[in-house]
């Protein structure tokens, strides 16, 4: 036997806080990113000639979608119906009720999993028998432990899979929580999981993990992204790792920089083959005359120029400027990072963005890489006023 499990493939992502200098080409890349992703991913899955394919959650980034991604999706299933591939997905906080808008029809071998827990069933041409029990989110919060609802591992199954969208936690925690416990209880041969976007291993033997999200979406997800091909060996399902992801986000940390001559060097000493969006952060302290090149954006558009086409500097930034700019104006740092960590962790975005901005806006501010994009603006903009 053998199968594909991917997740977090986040079809429509609208890709927010990009630099706006970005150019055309690259601009069609990441906005093209999910969908070349999703597209390899169906290739790879004829190629490999698997049984099945199984979706753990947010196919879309959305639970409306354009008719162009609805039409890709289409096409993409109806591409593995021709050559008799099934496909299992289920919808997680992200596409919750996706199948229920306007949408056009599913390809027949395309099997969707309802509100409530089910387990749907397949005969491989080799005789053995899969059973694969899923759900879809009902509302873009799911509290209960929805793992209570899994049946024990059919009899009538040789093999019995779990399509689970959600993270480790306690009842009451908003998305689909459970614990290793709960699954390894259940005596399924695999669990494939969705909802966390680094790829992670919770148990080894039967696997259960999450196999991260299809392509990377923020500065934040950094390295390479794709799928399991899961293979049968000695009654045991193996996961291996298949990259598929277009674009990779990478962060470069560099120790030790002498001026910007030196600083051009190590950014473009080894050439990445894919088309990479590289964060560079300085851990080092710098002289004067590099700190105003840096804080004046000079430096950046610099290395930017120099740049082969596949690479795109997203930032330049160093640990050093604001407790250089501190000290110069006699603030306490102390002080001053104490209060910068309350306004964040207080920070509650209803506050300052409307209820009626999208839902997508709104998480993007509430979660890591939308607060990080607020302090780097802040300390930009003190910066600025102090130059």
């Amino acid at each position: 036997m053998k199968f594909i499990h991917a997740a977090d493939i986040h079809l429509g992502n609208p890709f927010i806080g990009l630099d706006q200098t970005l150019p055309n080409r690259l601009k069609k890349i990441v906005h093209q990113s999910t969908i070349t992703a999703f597209t390899d991913l169906i290739s790879s899955a004829i190629t490999e000639e698997v049984d099945f394919l199984v979706l753990p959650g947010d196919l879309y980034s959305a639970t409306k979608n354009s008719p162009q991604i609805q039409n890709i999706v289409s096409h993409q299933f109806e591409r593995l119906n021709v050559v008799g591939i099934p496909v299992y997905l289920s919808f997680g906080n992200h596409d919750f009720e996706a199948d229920k808008q306007s949408h056009l029809p599913w390809p027949k071998n395309v099997h969707v999993f309802g509100q409530k827990v089910e387990t749907k069933y397949l005969t491989l041409d080799t005789g053995e028998k899969i059973a694969l029990t899923g759900f879809s989110y009902q509302t873009q919060r799911q509290p209960k432990k929805v793992i209570d609802d899994f049946p024990i591992k059919s009899q009538l199954a040789d093999y019995h899979i779990g399509l689970y969208h959600g993270s480790p936690g306690i009842d009451g925690e908003p998305y689909a929580p459970f614990s290793v416990s709960d699954m390894l209880k259940k005596n399924y041969d695999y669990w494939a999981l969705g909802h966390i976007h680094i790829r992670q291993t919770l148990n080894n033997q039967p696997f259960i993990g999450y196999s991260g999200v299809l392509q990377g979406l923020n500065r934040k997800e950094t390295g390479a992204k794709g799928y399991y091909l899961v293979k049968s060996s000695n009654h045991l399902l193996i996961p291996t790792f298949h990259e598929v992801s277009p674009i990779i986000w990478e962060e470069l940390i560099l120790p030790a920089v002498k001026d910007e001559l030196d600083l051009t060097n190590q950014i473009l000493h080894d050439i990445p083959k894919k088309t990479t969006f590289l964060s560079i952060k300085i851990t080092s302290k710098i002289d004067e005359i590099l700190s105003q090149q840096l804080a004046s954006g000079t430096t950046l558009e610099k290395v930017r120029e120099k740049s082969p086409e596949n690479l795109w500097l997203i930032n330049l930034t160093t640990t050093h400027d604001m407790s250089t700019l501190l000290a110069a104006d006699n603030i306490d740092q102390k002080y001053w990072s104490e209060s910068l960590e309350t306004v964040f962790s207080d920070f509650v975005i209803s506050d300052y963005v409307s209820n009626e901005a999208p839902t997508f806006v709104r998480e993007y501010f509430m979660g890591d890489e939308g607060k990080s994009v607020l302090r780097d603006k802040m300390q930009q903009l003190i910066q600025s006023r102090k130059a």
